[in-house]
């Protein structure tokens, strides 16, 4: 009785270890590529039917890139992709920006269905092409910061996704008054789609690093960006995950690596 009792305990241990663990959490993907929309995250339905975005996700896999809506404000200060003008949404047309690992990144404005092929052939030759390295990429480019907040989906990244996404926009242009040429002038604080993943909201996406990261509040908001903004744009896969405690993986990584990269940082 005792033996069975012993047992039953290791294996709930086990099942909470899973339950609670971050690190581990995020896909294997080689890219990420997004599609700007004018309307936000927040106002989504809880599944986005758009035959572009099937179209794209369809020709994303011999990238092994996930794809997604993401949105930007248009008063936005820094280099972010300009959002279609008023009712364009409605007509299927993005601008597009596609992260990927070691190389640097593209932007294709005013994707639509008409244009899809030839956007296709562009994201053909630059997911494939030969990877930058580390020192050729710019080091003064912009910081893209996407937080989940997609409450239609769930009410999780609709409820924590919008706070962290409100304070860490007010936080960034706090610091851009601050210092309007410094180093936060090259942050750019968006909102995404869907991303995976409900239960560790709020989910914020760091490009063009390609890191997750996950269970933030808003009062972790000043530390997190002071991490964030201190870390050069690249990274080795083996480097160490960029806010440990909110780490869930990394572009590139399989999960088992970004297990194994958490309990084992540089």
């Amino acid at each position: 009785m005792k033996i069975a009792s012993i047992q039953a305990t290791r294996k709930l241990s086990s099942l909470a270890a899973k339950v609670d663990r971050l690190a581990g959490t995020v896909p294997l993907h080689q890219a990420y590529i997004l599609l700007h929309s004018h309307h936000s995250p927040r106002t989504f339905p809880s599944r986005v039917a758009s035959p572009l975005l099937l179209e794209l996700r369809r020709q994303a896999l011999r990238w092994s890139a996930l794809v997604n809506f993401a949105w930007i404000p248009s008063n936005t200060v820094g280099n972010g992709p300009n959002p279609p003008p008023d009712g364009v949404g409605d007509s299927d047309t993005y601008d597009l920006l596609a992260f990927s690992r070691d190389r640097t990144v593209l932007q294709i404005p005013s994707l639509t269905m008409n244009n899809l092929g030839d956007a296709c052939t562009r994201l053909d030759g630059h997911l494939k092409g030969t990877p930058a390295s580390m020192v050729d990429q710019d080091p003064n480019g912009s910081l893209f910061l996407y937080v989940c907040t997609h409450g239609a989906r769930d009410c999780r990244c609709g409820e924590w996704g919008t706070k962290v996404a409100d304070a860490l926009r007010e936080e960034v242009c706090r610091r851009k008054e601050i210092e309007p040429t410094g180093k936060y002038s090259r942050v750019v604080v968006g909102e995404v789609g869907h991303v995976g993943g409900h239960q560790h909201a709020a989910n914020m996406l760091v490009f063009p690093r390609g890191e997750w990261l996950g269970r933030l509040r808003p009062e972790d908001v000043p530390r997190v960006l002071d991490v964030i903004v201190g870390q050069p744009l690249s990274v080795e896969l083996s480097g160490s995950p960029l806010v440990h405690t909110h780490w869930r993986g990394r572009m590139g990584l399989t999960k088992d690596e970004q297990i194994r990269q958490s309990a084992n940082p540089n």
